[in-house]
């Protein structure tokens, strides 16, 4: 490895451990090793890695931190567990997630409830062409089979429109996330809207097809 100076730096390896993800659970570990502390060289260490045997109490956690204190005058001294560390990235990694996610949820709570509202409103307007139907033979099934493949159509239109736009991401490598995630994510996405037009829009179109004839022609 290069030194200060650019002039290399001569190691000698004297083990290998498996992967340490020291960033949270949800990041690929990164490369990187570790160096045994020189006593001569102390100043420029801002963290020691201790390993303890297993069932080391508060005692020896304690004489510890007296012996650095001691032999680091002048510097403050805290010891920290691998457990908590390990906690606390995980929450910083999982906290935003939780924060967009709430977001997301009202988000799509709205647009469901909007959808809904236009289908309805739709749907309702058509009540005399679903009552002519269904006086010449067409079945109350058909007919919410019918409009319900009509919004199926529409989402189409615009999800072709939607992801054409998004297919450029994992073409231009935006945010350095592969590929097969980008392709996942729109998949599922597609999925759900379609799975959220035919909630919004099956209710409508079988309260609309279960109209008798005669009361829709009457009311028109």
């Amino acid at each position: 490895m290069p030194g200060p100076a650019g002039t290399p730096i001569k190691m000698k390896v004297a083990g290998m451990i498996r992967d340490t993800k020291d960033k949270s659970d949800f990041i690929e570990p990164l490369k990187g090793f570790y160096t045994r502390t020189d006593t001569g060289n102390q100043g420029n260490y801002g963290a020691v890695l201790v390993k303890v045997k297993p069932g080391t109490d508060a005692v020896v956690e304690g004489r510890l931190y007296k012996e650095l204190s001691n032999l680091l005058r002048g510097t403050s001294v805290d010891i920290l567990h691998l457990d908590n560390l390990r906690q606390g990235k995980n929450t910083q990694t999982i906290g935003p997630m939780i924060i967009l996610s709430v977001v997301a949820g009202f988000l799509i709570i709205n647009v469901a409830l909007g959808l809904f509202g236009v289908l309805w409103y739709n749907i309702s307007k058509r009540r005399s062409e679903i009552g002519l139907r269904r006086a010449v033979g067409a079945t109350a099934n058909s007919i919410s089979m019918q409009l319900v493949g009509e919004a199926m159509v529409l989402s189409t239109v615009s999800l072709a429109a939607g992801v054409f736009f998004a297919i450029q991401f994992p073409l231009l490598h935006v945010f350095d996330i592969p590929a097969g995630t980008y392709l996942i994510a729109m998949t599922m996405a597609v999925l759900f809207i379609y799975l959220l037009v035919t909630i919004c829009a099956f209710y409508p179109g079988k309260q609309a097809a279960a109209v008798y004839p005669a009361v829709a022609l009457h009311e028109d």
